[in-house]
């Protein structure tokens, strides 16, 4: 924010009337929203309303003024662990070269990413007594990439989305620990651009290497999991593992999908899709007619590569009603492991959940969709978000704990 005020003074005249506005608006908010038929979703407490009419606002003031700050590391630094609380963290080394093969090499040629170690953390049980990163025989744990629309976020214990395996600690009885893997994020102009597409997602690879080869655990033992973007990457991962086999590293027992993000494009924008029903229950809030949802996130993923590939490459956006055939044809999902897909019933990209469960369903693939319908876009990272939250949490959990390996 510091750079707005500095350097782009009318700007920063539009975020102090935008914030004092949004101030000034909260009281007329609050009375209008006492009545229940007038918040967007009857359901919605007051709370839920006020909560979602901010976030909109802020989405609103956001797509005006830049706040995203100075140029990003090309790689997170690592925390130490005497600033963590029940986390401790981890340096995963790059992917050996035999991993780095098929459509990610291709791709990271064309667009000059290289493999590179980066940060991980776990996420510890309250009263977990820590030995060190190896697994115990028989041990299951879960591999979480977090959300952020491919530019934001991190893996950090203090992130917004370590609240998610934090819940699925608090409820899992048969989970003791997790991982997260600070991957890189994508940035472009007005940045200097970097960390396009595959680098998280040779990111995610590695933090899987590392789960199976550094820590012992057996891959049938792991969940991969991740939340909006962290969802895609989650796919893509497994996509990576199927269509190129190794011995040393078989793909997971099981995926864990949250609010995933798997078309772009938005293919599907009829009348009766969740992207037009829910854009006034969007956490994110309207666009102005014509702008491309996600536009620097999407640019920034792609980096030197096309729009196009945004629409019809499997690995980037698997749901797209454009998508080029893989090894499969269309069957994009063959040989997947059993699946959670979890959506909220308000937001935005809804739709690409139910694509997914449709297209594993014609796979043959075992797959759960959970919609709870009144929830929001990645809904289980906000504590707030209750009791669809803690509800979905204990569903998730029974689904994990069910059987004796994952």
């Amino acid at each position: 924010m510091g750079n707005v005020l500095n350097q782009q003074p009318f700007k920063a005249i539009y975020l102090v009337y935008a914030t004092t506005s949004l101030l000034a608006k909260l009281p007329f908010w609050t009375l209008w929203y006492l009545r229940p038929s007038a918040r967007p979703r009857s359901a919605w407490t007051l709370k839920r309303a006020l909560i979602v009419r901010v976030l909109q606002e802020l989405f609103a003031i956001g797509t005006v003024v830049d706040l995203r700050g100075g140029p990003k590391p090309a790689v997170a630094a690592k925390l130490p662990d005497s600033v963590l609380k029940d986390a401790k963290s981890a340096w995963v080394e790059p992917i050996p070269d035999e991993l780095f093969c098929g459509e990610l090499r291709k791709y990271a040629e064309i667009t000059g990413v290289k493999p590179v170690g980066i940060p991980g953390y776990w996420l510890l049980k309250k009263g977990y007594k820590w030995t060190g990163p190896k697994a115990i025989p028989g041990e299951k744990t879960l591999l979480h990439f977090h959300g952020g629309a491919f530019a934001y976020g991190s893996a950090r214990p203090s992130d917004l989305t370590a609240n998610f395996t934090r819940g699925i600690l608090q409820h899992s009885l048969t989970l003791e620990r997790t991982f997260a893997v600070d991957c890189r994020l994508a940035a472009s102009a007005p940045r200097p651009q970097i960390n396009p597409f595959p680098a998280a997602l040779l990111d995610c690879l590695a933090g899987y290497w590392y789960l199976v080869q550094e820590a012992g655990f057996e891959p049938q033992n792991i969940i991969l999991a991740g939340d909006s973007a962290g969802a895609n990457f989650a796919i893509a991962l497994v996509r990576h593992l199927l269509e190129n086999p190794t011995p040393s590293l078989p793909p997971p027992g099981r995926l864990l999908v949250l609010s995933p993000c798997l078309d772009l494009l938005i293919t599907r924008c009829g009348p009766e899709s969740s992207v037009v029903r829910n854009a006034s229950t969007d956490i994110f809030g309207a666009l102005p007619e014509g702008e491309l949802f996600g536009k620097y996130s999407i640019v920034s993923y792609l980096g030197p590569l096309p729009l196009e590939e945004a629409g019809t490459n499997r690995y980037i956006s698997p749901m797209s009603l454009d998508i080029r055939p893989g090894p499969d044809g269309l069957a994009l999902c063959k040989g997947f492991p059993e699946t959670y897909i979890v959506a909220g019933g308000a937001e935005r990209i809804a739709d690409d959940a139910r694509a997914l469960k449709e297209r594993m369903d014609a796979d043959g693939v075992k797959a759960v969709l959970d919609i709870p319908p009144d929830a929001l876009h990645d809904f289980v990272v906000f504590t707030w978000h209750e009791p669809e939250r803690t509800e979905t949490l204990r569903r998730i959990c029974h689904w994990i704990d069910a059987s004796d390996s994952v």
